[in-house]
């Protein structure tokens, strides 16, 4: 028995010994980023901007990997379901991950606790905007557009996630009534808004903006807690009289479980990208990204505040 006690415990050290070692030569292959929205989107183009700046801190490849669908939640389904070893991180906002966790069903993780939240790298704000033709040019008379015709606008946006919830908000706040149309991501959703299929769009300002600046699309208002400093003529919601506010945050994520070095070298390379590479600040403002860089731990206890609030909210109804 002393024999076979001797070789368990030796077995235990040399594997701790192994993972001691891996965690120090950490990252010794490419670490592959998901982004969970298709490719073409304002997703998409942060994450890849991203992506070369953490090359540089890890010194390995970061390829980007593309898993779109599933109201958002397909890529974030890839991430926490494989392997907890830190060569699998995601880039997603706080939609999928806090409110699309209470509308779809079957995902294998919902609570912030089911996740490991390594760090946040910014906020960006969701925009309304409406075709450049369209006979409302302000928000007042949009809604007032909307009563007189009642389900008669269509809306372009991510379904289930944070743009929906949103605009279910605003609607039920101005007794209006339109058509959601969903897609998977803001690429989708432009599309559609271009192509004419729709008359409004509301997704994210990254996404969207490059249209507003060709004069495709006519801004009306931003969901967030104030105005953008290079667009000061955009009004937000709530200075126009609906307290609806609130951001999306870019986070990078991992699986549950990740070792506590292999984190701690991920969260520092992300800080140190966020804080000093020019060209990855540059691509996050030009993004509309209001850059702000937070641990994991300091990001847990808002987003366990919002899955719990959105929880609520979906048992009674709202």
């Amino acid at each position: 028995m002393r024999h076979i006690a001797a070789s368990t415990v030796l077995g235990f050290a040399m594997a701790v010994t192994v993972g001691t070692a891996q965690a120090e030569d950490y990252p010794t292959k490419p670490v592959t980023l998901i982004v969970n929205y298709p490719a073409g989107g304002g997703s998409d183009a942060i994450a890849r901007s991203f992506g070369k700046a953490l090359e540089k801190e890890l010194g390995q490849p970061v390829p980007v990997e593309n898993v779109a669908g599933g109201s958002a939640t397909r890529g974030v389904t890839a991430v926490v379901t494989a392997p907890a070893d830190g060569y699998t991180i995601g880039i997603a906002t706080n939609s999928p991950l806090t409110f699309a966790a209470h509308t779809v069903e079957g995902l294998p993780w919902g609570s912030p606790d089911t996740y490991d939240l390594i760090a946040g790298i910014g906020s960006l704000y969701n925009v309304l905007a409406v075709q450049p033709d369209a006979s409302y040019t302000n928000l007042e008379e949009l809604v007032a557009y909307a009563k007189k015709h009642p389900g008669e606008l269509r809306v372009a946006t991510v379904g289930g996630g944070l743009n929906q919830y949103l605009w279910d908000q605003f609607t039920a706040s101005v007794g209006i009534e339109t058509q959601i149309v969903p897609y998977s991501g803001d690429a989708d959703g432009l599309a559609a808004f271009l192509g004419g299929n729709t008359e409004l769009v509301e997704l994210t300002w990254s996404g969207t903006k490059p249209h507003i600046d060709a004069g495709k699309a006519k801004p009306i208002a931003l969901f967030g807690p104030e105005r953008l400093d290079n667009y000061p003529n955009i009004p937000t919601f709530k200075e126009l009289g609906y307290d609806i506010t609130t951001t999306s945050d870019y986070v990078i994520y991992a699986p549950k479980g990740i070792p506590a070095e292999i984190r701690g070298k991920i969260q520092s390379a992300v800080g140190d990208a966020v804080k000093n590479d020019a060209d990855l600040r540059k691509a996050l403002v030009n993004r509309g990204i209001v850059i702000n860089y937070v641990t994991g731990e300091e990001l847990k206890p808002r987003f366990v505040e919002m899955y719990e609030n959105v929880g609520q909210a979906k048992k009674k109804g709202n």
